[in-house]
């Protein structure tokens, strides 16, 4: 089993960005780092992914997407505090736009041993694009990232969680070892190429936290539900059906 959780903005209480879905207070993020320390799971760096033999039983595994600034102001220090390593995804075009990372910023993390990953360039939904326009997206922020950090990488994480056997055929045919999706779940069963994740949101209060890391959470359906109706509602209407109700439920 791997517990691999899934973050996006870190804020700070007036940010804007704290009323986005997946978007979490700093004072949150610091609570489940609490947390977790306390849990008796380790914090594994994701190169353990390629190689799993000694992999701790108990174990977990942190990553955050989208590339914000905050990742460097506030997620780095706090990782740094515990000794711990995590996976960022950078959809690359947004890099050195304002509110999100700069390259620099970005070759600081990997200095710091943490994974870069990719998460395509301009964060398109790919498996509802062209062959070449897929192909594109993953080369080119591939190429991007590699750039950045001195070594091609190997971890991608395919923007929305949309993955079809075509994407993650492309995926790894570009040498992607290992795929993250947004499906909800423990990795009881490990596949490399289709990663289940426990994505964090706003709703994720320290209660809910700790069921999940005592693996007493279900969530399944839920998730699945919420990535179904993604697929066939318009993008406003599915957000504001699935903040009303992960609002109502109280459940993650």
């Amino acid at each position: 089993m791997i517990l691999l959780f899934t973050y996006h903005a870190v804020s700070s209480a007036n940010d804007p960005k704290g009323r986005d879905f997946y978007a979490v207070q700093r004072r949150q993020l610091e609570s489940h780092f609490k947390a977790l320390g306390a849990s008796g799971r380790e914090c594994v760096p994701p190169a353990a992914l390629r190689d799993q033999r000694g992999l701790p039983s108990r174990n977990f595994i942190l990553s955050f997407d989208d590339a914000t600034v905050d990742h460097a102001e506030v997620v780095r220090p706090l990782l740094r505090e515990r000794g711990w390593k995590a996976a960022f995804f950078v959809p690359t075009a947004k890099l050195n736009k304002p509110g999100y990372l700069t390259d620099a910023q970005v070759r600081e993390l990997a200095n710091d041993g943490h994974t870069i990953g990719f998460h395509s360039h301009e964060h398109r939904r790919l498996d509802l694009a062209s062959d070449d326009q897929m192909r594109e997206q993953i080369r080119r922020s591939q190429q991007i990232v590699a750039e950045l950090i001195g070594e091609k990488p190997w971890l991608f994480a395919p923007p929305g969680g949309f993955l079809n056997e075509h994407v993650r055929e492309v995926a790894l045919g570009f040498g992607v070892q290992a795929i993250r999706t947004m499906r909800w779940g423990y990795n009881e069963t490990i596949d490399l190429t289709g990663l289940e994740t426990i994505p964090i949101n706003r709703y994720t209060d320290d209660g809910k936290f700790r069921r999940i890391i005592e693996a007493r959470h279900q969530t399944r359906i839920m998730y699945f539900g919420k990535q179904a109706m993604k697929s066939l509602v318009p993008t406003r209407a599915y957000e504001r059906i699935r903040n009303l109700l992960f609002k109502l439920s109280g459940r993650n």
